[in-house]
Parts: structure tokens; C-alpha cells; sequence
């Protein structure tokens, strides 16, 4: 099941990109005009309710691909870039072809959905390709794909904060050859939480978002009952994210690489006992290995994980959803709407569980390895 597939823990790069604080100009040739007219929507759509939450943003105006850069120091400039492989680029910044999958990409290009380009700069970059797959919604101009809002309202978060993103987003690997010290050292220092704060804020700030937002139109489904749109726009959002990390897997060169067993839950909810009992599998098989290596996702560099950002997507959009009403008789198809209101429920579900546990055993190993006395490992 694609959507289950999502949540298997690879600790991927699945919303934010990176741009340097000193990025460079973008060549007029590079930029994607097919889908300003979306993204702009979006954001203004994103910023409203920013404002209606008492969020103030430090921009009045928003500006997509725009000729000439704004010096009113209030727009805020979004770029839609169009990627282009390294060995691709002429003098001047211009494609000479096609980006190929398997080549990597050029420093112009967003490695990532979309990115702030600096603390101090009104100035957001989106890959072209991310916005085309997040903003996808068939030929239904009626609707929007709630993707492309939690990316952009996550970035309205580090607008909002003055502050660049700074997701990596990979599994982070541990040679087993090191002395142990160095290894119980490493994970101290991965449940530093300061650089991942900001971050949180930010996904909260784009939940919040979109508690307001999925349940009326254009996030709205017609076909389903209201509270079978709202859980079915939580799923379009996992199958966006999934697609996203398999894209962004092949153009950066990375296999999926499957991260320690504790990190994979295997019941729900998971009793504390078992919680405890994985948590403490992983650090002793860090701590008493000596060869090959253990991935895991606790480093404080990135990102929440994926499991645990949709987690709280789904936390957020529980309570939301059974305010309204299920009422799926009077719908066309009366037959789907029905079975989308059975199953929406249950992978929200998983969704929820997953995030939780993710929580809770990186928060039990924190705890083991931050102890005054080094976890017994016999």
C-alpha cells in the first residue's frame, strides 16, 4: 500500500530544500512560469490565514518570477526554478538541455521542494519539478493539492521566523569500528534539540494552516462528506510526500536506505514496555558493535522524521474531523464515499501511531544515552 509505504523510516529530504545564504541571481532562462499563477494563490492563501492566527509576516506584497527584483524592501519574491544538471549550464546560467535523473544537479538548483534564501532576504526558491508534483491535481482546476500548501506554509514559517531552513534530511550513519565513547558521544550530541526548533515551529505553524484551511474549498472534495475530504486531503499529502522521496532519491544519488529495526514500529499502539525495549536495542547494538555501521534519524541537524511530521498532521487533523459531518448518502458515488470514510480513518490512524512511537523511542534513547551512568549492555 503506497501511503503505508511512506512511513517506513527513511529520514529523507521531503520539504525543504537548501539554498546558500549568498545564493546567486537567477538567469530570466531558469525560471518556470507554467505554475506562478498557483503558487502565488497558495501563498496568499497561506499568508492570510498566517495573519488571521495573529502570525504577523514581514511582507505585504508577494511576487512570483518577477522581471525585475522589488526594492520596497515588503514583497516577498518567490522563484520557481527550473533544475539543470551540472555539466548542463552555459556561462550564463542557462540550460544547454534537459536535467537528467541520474546527473547531479547545478548550484542554482533547489535540492529540495522549496527554500528561504536567507535570514535577512524576502526571497523564497522552489524546485519547478517539486512544485509540479505537490501542486499536481489532475484536470480539476476546481481543487487544490493540499501538498503544495503545507510545503509553502511550512516556509512562511522561516519567513515568519527570519530564519533559512536547514533540513539535510538524510539517515545518519554510525561506524561501528569507533571506540565506544565516540559512539555514546554522537548520540548525545543528536538529541541536541536547538537546531531542530525552529523547524518544529514551522510544521506547526503550517498545521495550524491547514486545520483552517483543507476543510473549504478549493481543498474541499465534493465527492465525500465533509469529514471524509478533509481525512481523504491528509492521505493526497502522504502519497505526495512518498513520491517526492523517491524523486529527490534519484536525483541525488541516494539508495533507500533502511535505518535501524527500533526506528520501524510493529504494533499500535506500542506498549511503553516494547518502546523501552527498542530503544534500548538500538544503543546497545551501537555501544557493543564493532563492525559495519547503524543508520538512524536522531540527528539534530535535521528535520523532524517523515513519520513523525505527518504524525502531527494527523494529530492536528483528528479532532478537526470529527467536528464534521459524515454524512455520505446524499454524494455522488455513494459507493466510494462510503469506503473513503472507512479507510481515511484507519491511515490516519497509522499515521498518528507511527509519529508517536518515532517520538517516543528517540526521546526513551535520549534519556539512556544523556544518563550520569552509561546503559548496561550484557
Amino acid at each position: 500500500m503506497k501511503a503505508r509505504t511512506a512511513f517506513k523510516l527513511f529520514a529523507v529530504a521531503l520539504l525543504t530544500g537548501h539554498v546558500a545564504a549568498h545564493a546567486q541571481a537567477i538567469p530570466p532562462c531558469r525560471l518556470h512560469g507554467a505554475a506562478a499563477e498557483l503558487v502565488g494563490d497558495t501563498v496568499e492563501r497561506a499568508a492570510k490565514t498566517y495573519r488571521q492566527i495573529g502570525k504577523t509576516l514581514p511582507f505585504e506584497k508577494i511576487a512570483v518570477n518577477p522581471s525585475e527584483t522589488p526594492q520596497d524592501g515588503r514583497t516577498l519574491v518567490i522563484l520557481i526554478i527550473t533544475d539543470a544538471s551540472a555539466d548542463g549550464v552555459q556561462a550564463n546560467g542557462c540550460a544547454s538541455r534537459p536535467a537528467a535523473k541520474d546527473e547531479p544537479l547545478d548550484k542554482l538548483s533547489v535540492l529540495g521542494g522549496c527554500a528561504v534564501v536567507g535570514a535577512g532576504k524576502l526571497e523564497l526558491r522552489c524546485s519547478a519539478k517539486a512544485v509540479a508534483l505537490f501542486g499536481a491535481n489532475g484536470d480539476r482546476p476546481d481543487r487544490a493539492n493540499p501538498a503544495l500548501l503545507y510545503v509553502l506554509a511550512h516556509e512562511l514559517g522561516h519567513v515568519y521566523q527570519r530564519h533559512v531552513g536547514e533540513y539535510g534530511g538524510r539517515a545518519v550513519r554510525i561506524d561501528l569500528s569507533q571506540p565506544r565513547q565516540e559512539k555514546l558521544k554522537a548520540l548525545q550530541q543528536s538529541c541536541d534539540p536547538t537546531s531542530t526548533k525552529r523547524e518544529e515551529e514551522a510544521d506547526a505553524l503550517s498545521v495550524e494552516v491547514m486545520k483552517r484551511l483543507l476543510p473549504m474549498p478549493p481543498y474541499r472534495e465534493p465527492l465525500l462528506s465533509d469529514r471524509g475530504s478533509l481525512l481523504w486531503n491528509v492521505d493526497k499529502l502522504v502519497l505526495a510526500a512518498n513520491e517526492w522521496q523517491s524523486a529527490s532519491l534519484e536525483v541525488e544519488f541516494i539508495s533507500r536506505s533502511t535505518v535501524h529495526r527500533s526506528f520501524v514500529p510493529t504494533e499500535f499502539p506500542t506498549p511503553s514496555g516494547a518502546v523501552d525495549a527498542n530503544a534500548r536495542r538500538f544503543v546497545c547494538d551501537v555501544l557493543t558493535g564493532s563492525k559495519g555501521s547503524i543508520q538512524h534519524p536522531l540527528q539534530s541537524a535535521t528535520h523532524p522524521s517523515l513519520d513523525q511530521r505527518m504524525g502531527r498532521v494527523a494529530e492536528a487533523i483528528r479532532p478537526v474531523a470529527a467536528t464534521l459531518s459524515n454524512d455520505t448518502g446524499r454524494r455522488q458515488f455513494e459507493s466510494v464515499a462510503r469506503l473513503q470514510s472507512q479507510l481515511s480513518p484507519v491511515f490516519n490512524h497509522i499515521y498518528r501511531e507511527t509519529g508517536l512511537y518515532m517520538e517516543a523511542v528517540q526521546g526513551a534513547i535520549c534519556t539512556m544515552v544523556k544518563a550520569p551512568t552509561p546503559p548496561s549492555c550484557r
